[in-house]
């Protein structure tokens, strides 16, 4: 069974208090959150178009750090 990363929970936690209303976030909330430009994110991150689950995100930049 593949093991979480370490930060993984904290980002998770932090993606929780920023977005609380959202499940689902657009590359755009991503950006503002990791305070980085929409095409920064679209390079770093491989997101399918449209929106991304919040674990996405979490597991994605956990496992770019």
């Amino acid at each position: 069974m593949p093991r979480e990363k370490p930060d993984y929970r904290d980002l998770l936690m932090r993606l929780d208090e920023a977005f609380p209303q959202q499940e689902t976030l657009t590359r755009q909330d991503v950006a503002a959150w990791l305070g980085v430009s929409r095409n920064t994110v679209a390079r770093r991150y491989k997101f399918p178009a449209g929106r991304v689950t919040k674990t996405q995100v979490a597991r994605s930049v956990a496992t770019s750090k």
